[in-house]
């Protein structure tokens, strides 16, 4: 079946073009004293999630779709320590969206789906000047909710599940940090619902101590 879908999409690109700037700022400015890089923070990012789910016998055939993907807007909150510079933790609360589409061929189907939930990180900063560049590895515990209807010449089917896992999830990202605060932007994936959602995002952070 032929999907379609009229929301607006920011392309990966984008938001690696972002983290090039972000790249070029930093290096015209001062270096941060050392002090600056530690500490306990939270913030709030935003970005393109692709929403990913396995799907494959919600309702039977002919109206199965086997997998599901589609952007949407997502958010997260994120809380963080960094005791030492070269390591830290940190945990978010994260919204990937509920994005839905519409698939024409024999019959009309339609689905949507839905994911959020938490994840925790440990967090490796690599030594490069100015910037923070890093690397995210460790779990999180996604709700997924998925539902399709299906409706053909003389009848219509509905199907859906709920999926509650717990999967690896990795990121890379990049930080400039102006005394306090700190702007971001990150890849992150995960595994959950037989598949494997991804979101980029930008962001900001606010150091404490």
């Amino acid at each position: 079946m032929q999907a379609h879908d009229n929301r607006l999409r920011i392309p990966p690109a984008a938001w690696l073009g972002g983290v090039a700037a972000a790249s070029l700022i930093a290096l015209a400015s001062p270096p941060a004293r050392a002090v600056d890089l530690l500490g306990v923070y939270a913030g709030a990012a935003v970005g393109d999630a692709h929403v990913a789910a396995n799907t494959s016998g919600v309702i039977p055939d002919p109206g199965s779709l086997d997998h599901f993907g589609a952007h949407h807007t997502a958010y997260k909150l994120i809380a963080g320590v960094r005791p030492v510079s070269l390591f830290g933790a940190e945990i978010e609360y994260l919204d990937l969206g509920h994005p839905s589409q519409t698939y024409g061929g024999p019959g009309l189907l339609s689905a949507d789906v839905s994911t959020k939930g938490a994840a925790g990180f440990g967090v490796l900063y690599l030594p490069i000047p100015v910037v923070d560049v890093f690397l995210k590895g460790g779990v999180a515990r996604l709700d997924t909710r998925v539902n399709e209807r299906f409706c053909g010449v003389d009848l219509c089917q509905s199907g859906g599940f709920y999926a509650h896992d717990t999967g690896f999830a990795g990121g890379v990202g990049v930080q400039l940090k102006l005394g306090p605060l700190a702007g971001r932007a990150e890849f992150e994936r995960f595994a959950t619902a037989g598949a494997n959602p991804y979101l980029y995002s930008i962001g900001l952070t606010y150091n404490f101590f």
